[in-house]
Formats: structure tokens, C-alpha cells, sequence
């Protein structure tokens, strides 16, 4: 039919009311869905934020009393390891100054040891018929066998107290540097607990949660550490033995070398007297010795006019026999003049012979007592040269003596004479 205003559709194809209902309803339902998806959503986040915020402050709070707690447990370690380092430097020096008395006890051994060997060569300076194998000579080695043995003594335990000082040397740096590297730790230990989310200092880093190389466990280090303060302590305790090794290496050298030097002083003394009234028994020899040389000297010199006294009797008997045998053959009687004569003569040769005789063991008596005499005289000197030997010894063992210890002090202790005197 013919209209009176044009109308122009669009080519699209009509839908039904029903169907617009049902799009404007799905469309409804879509946004409630939608709505509801974004409540959860932000539900979630909302809880999600609040978890996470909870869970990073819990856990920068765990953090923080576990680095806390780790500061307390390596400040504790290194108190600790500075309270043994101290101990270690104390025994050191104690340890260095008994090495020091040691060495000087050790170097004081020369003068003895010098007194001894030349108290030895002196005493080889009497003559072969003095060289007696006496007690004062082997007091005298026994001395020097003290002094050597002690010497040894002495030297090893310097030697072993250089080589304890040593490892608690050791010891002692490597607690020096364990405390150090505590003290970067705890340093850098302070540093990470300080810092915050609102510090300057915080970045990202690449690959944070990577192990360093040459790390260790907790059991580790807590082993590293008792073994170090265990292997000071263990030190210190042989270094404290050593010590007392040396002090009584030092008492006892000390003690055996003054009680073998006042035995060798007594015995050095008896020594002395025994030489000295061996000498005087040699010089009272000596005196009777001459005064009896003088004695047979005279006897010798009467032995001498007697024996001249008979030359003339002898003469004389002699010369009237052989005068009375020229009497004439009738008067050569044996009479009794002539018996007379021959009895005469006969005593005259018997007393002569019995005077040379005489004479004889007189000079082989006096020739004897001579030559005993010159024995007796070389002894003597044999004697004053051992006794001047023997008491040359008491001026050469005078450092051995101490300052307050006169003679009268040493021979009152070598006579035990100390509870017999009256003091003052």
C-alpha cells in the first residue's frame, strides 16, 4: 500500500521480544557473576595481603631473634676463646720467664764446671808417687758427673720449653685470628640485624640464596671451636707440667750440687790434714833421721881412730916376734914372752878385724840412713808439693761459695758442730 512516509528497515533480521528478554537477563546474570568473582577477588587479595604482611613481619622478626640469638651464641664463643687467649699469653710468659731461670741456672753451670776441671787438672799436677787414687778424686769426678748430668738435664727441658713456647705461640695466633674473623662476623653479623625495609642500603641481588664455598655446619664450627680451646687447654696444662719440671730440674741440680760440694769440701779438708801429718811424720823422720846420721857419723870417726889406734900395737907385736926369731938356734925357746906375743897378736888382729868390721856396717848403716834420708827428703817434697796442690784447690773452689759462708761456717757444718756451739 502506498504510504505517505518512506520507511527503510535495516537488512538485519528481527529478533523476538522473548529474545531480548533472555540477552538483557543473561546479560544480568553475567555482571552478577562478574560482581561476584571481584568481591572474592578482592576478598582474597585483601587476605592475601594481610598473610603475606603477616607472614614478612613474622619472619624478619624470626629472622631478626635467630641473628640475635646467633650474635648472643658467637659473642658468647668469642668471650670465650678471648678469656683462653689471655690464658694462653699468662702461661706464655710464665712459661718464657722459668725458660729464662732455666738458661741462667744453665749458664751459672759453667763456673763449677770450670772449678771442677781444673781442680782435676791441678790434682794432675803431683808428681807420679802422689797420684794416689784417692776418695777426694772420685768425689771430684762425681761432681763433674753431677754438673754434666745436670747440664743435659737442663737443656733438654729448655729445649722442650722452646717447643711447648712454640705451640702455644701457635695456639695463641690461631685464637687471634678465630676472634678476629668473630669480630668481622659479629660486625657484619650487626650491620645485616640493623638494617630495615626502609634502609638505604637494600637492593636487589643475583642468585641471594646460592651457599658460599667452604661453608661449614653449625656442628662443625662448634667442633672447631672446642678443639682449638681444647687444644689450649691441653697445652697450657703440659706447658704448667713443664714448668714444674723445670723448677724441680733447677732445685734438685741445685740441692745435688751443694750437698756433693760440701761433701768434696770435707773430704778436700781431710785430704789436706791427712797430707799434712803425713808430712810432718816425714819431716819428724827427717829430723831423727839426721840426728842419728850425726850419731853414726862420730861412731864412724871413733870407729876410724880405733882401727888407726891398732896400727902401732899391731906394729909393735909383729915386730918383736920376727925380732925374737933371729935369737941363736940355742935360745929359741917357747918360752912364755913368746906364748904372750902370739896371744898378743892374735887379740890385736881380732880386735883390728873386729873394728873394720864394725866400721864396715857402720858406713853401710850410715850409707843407709843417707840414702833413706835423700827418700825421705824427695817425699817431703813430694808431700809439701801434694799439699800445696791439694790446698791450691781450696782457693779455686772459693766461687762456689756463697757470700755470707766464711770458713769457720763450713767447718762447723763439715764437723757438725752447730748444736754444740754456744751462741751469742
Amino acid at each position: 500500500m502506498d504510504a505517505s512516509i518512506p520507511v527503510f528497515e535495516k537488512s538485519h533480521p528481527r529478533i523476538s521480544v522473548l529474545d531480548w528478554t533472555r540477552n538483557i537477563q543473561r546479560l544480568q546474570n553475567e555482571a552478577r557473576l562478574r560482581r561476584f568473582e571481584s568481591y572474592e577477588l578482592r576478598q582474597r587479595a585483601n587476605q592475601l595481603r594481610n598473610e603475606t604482611s603477616v607472614t614478612t613481619r613474622w619472619d624478619n622478626y624470626v629472622n631478626n631473634e635467630l641473628m640475635r640469638d646467633r650474635i648472643f651464641e658467637v659473642d658468647s664463643w668469642r668471650e670465650n676463646q678471648r678469656f683462653t687467649r689471655e690464658q694462653v699469653r699468662d702461661e706464655i710468659r710464665a712459661l718464657k720467664e722459668e725458660k729464662n731461670a732455666t738458661e741462667l741456672h744453665l749458664e751459672s753451670l759453667q763456673v763449677p764446671l770450670m772449678v771442677v776441671s781444673q781442680c782435676l787438672s791441678n790434682r794432675d799436677q803431683r808428681v807420679p808417687k802422689e797420684l794416689t787414687r784417692d776418695q777426694l778424686g772420685e768425689e771430684l769426678r762425681k761432681e763433674l758427673h753431677i754438673i754434666e748430668n745436670s747440664k743435659r738435664v737442663l737443656t733438654d727441658v729448655c729445649h722442650m720449653g722452646w717447643q711447648k713456647i712454640k705451640d702455644l705461640t701457635n695456639v695463641f695466633c690461631r685464637l687471634e685470628r678465630e676472634i678476629q674473623n668473630k669480630d668481622d662476623c659479629l660486625d657484619l653479623e650487626y650491620h645485616v640485624k640493623d638494617l630495615t625495609r626502609e634502609s638505604s642500603e637494600i637492593s636487589y641481588k643475583v642468585n641471594p640464596t646460592r651457599i658460599p664455598p667452604d661453608s661449614m655446619t653449625e656442628e662443625s664450627y662448634v667442633h672447631c671451636i672446642q678443639n682449638t680451646i681444647k687444644i689450649a687447654e691441653q697445652l697450657m696444662q703440659e706447658s704448667k707440667e713443664l714448668r714444674e719440671t723445670m723448677f724441680k730440674s733447677r732445685e734438685q741440680a741445685r740441692n745435688q750440687m751443694y750437698a756433693q760440694s760440701q761433701q768434696v769440701e770435707m773430704i778436700l779438708r781431710r785430704r789436706v790434714y791427712d797430707i799434712q801429718r803425713a808430712r810432718n811424720e816425714m819431716e819428724w823422720q827427717k829430723y831423727k833421721l839426721e840426728a842419728n846420721l850425726q850419731k853414726v857419723d862420730r861412731e864412724i870417726e871413733s870407729l876410724r881412730a880405733a882401727v888407726a889406734d891398732k896400727i902401732n900395737p899391731t906394729k909393735l907385736v909383729e915386730t918383736r916376734l920376727e925380732t925374737r926369731t933371729r935369737r941363736p938356734v940355742l935360745e929359741r925357746v917357747q918360752d912364755k914372752p913368746m906364748s904372750g906375743l902370739i896371744e898378743e897378736y892374735e887379740r890385736v888382729h881380732t880386735s883390728s878385724n873386729m873394728l873394720e868390721k864394725k866400721l864396715q856396717e857402720s858406713l853401710s848403716t850410715y850409707h843407709g840412713m843417707y840414702n833413706h834420708h835423700q827418700r825421705v827428703t824427695k817425699d817431703l817434697e813430694y808431700k809439701n808439693q801434694a799439699l800445696e796442690t791439694d790446698r791450691r784447690l781450696i782457693e779455686i773452689r772459693k766461687p762456689l761459695h756463697r757470700e755470707d759462708d766464711t770458713e769457720f761456717k763450713r767447718n762447723v757444718g763439715y764437723c757438725h758442730m752447730a748444736d754444740e756451739l754456744v751462741t751469742d
